[in-house]
């Protein structure tokens, strides 16, 4: 009885051991990859936005580029808290603020939406070339998840042209 223990104390180690190295060799962290600076570029929000995210002294930052639709409030920033910024253009306005990158992803920066004038804490991670952008109030897991999508040289030199108008 006690060889039996034995033998089924050892298969269960075993097990666990094989278990905790095919999680240290294939479950790394999905972002872990990633450099700081792979999220700089022009991304499609798909829902009806261009925006350029970029880097600050050592911060990461998303400006609106480009409205596909019609831009909130007729592209003013009429619901900001602050009435000095109350009239300002939702185009060239920074609504990604203050990302550090962890190693895995961008974190401690907040979101700011200019349909309400509140910002939300977010992070944001970059999987399989699409940036997912998760916002929160309180408590992370009842955030809402969004997935962002690279634009190409073409798609972006199309927000050039829209600019210079």
């Amino acid at each position: 009885m006690g060889m039996t223990l034995n033998r089924v104390s050892v298969r269960r180690a075993f097990a666990t051991v094989a278990v905790l190295m095919v999680l240290a060799m294939g479950a790394g962290p999905a972002g872990a990859d990633d450099l700081p600076g792979d999220i700089i570029g022009l991304w499609d929000t798909g829902d009806g936005a261009h925006v350029e995210m970029y880097e600050c002294d050592g911060l990461y930052h998303g400006k609106f580029m480009h409205f596909y639709e019609e831009a909130p409030d007729g592209g003013v920033d009429a619901e900001n808290p602050d009435p000095a910024l109350q009239g300002r253009s939702l185009v060239g306005a920074d609504f990604i603020l203050n990302f550090t990158f962890d190693g895995e992803k961008w974190k401690d920066g907040r979101i700011y939406n200019p349909e309400n004038g509140k910002q939300y804490k977010a992070d944001l991670e970059l999987k399989d070339g699409v940036l997912k952008v998760r916002g929160w109030l309180g408590v992370r897991l009842l955030g809402r998840t969004v997935n962002w999508s690279r634009l190409d040289q073409d798609e972006a030199g199309s927000d050039e042209h829209a600019r210079a108008r």
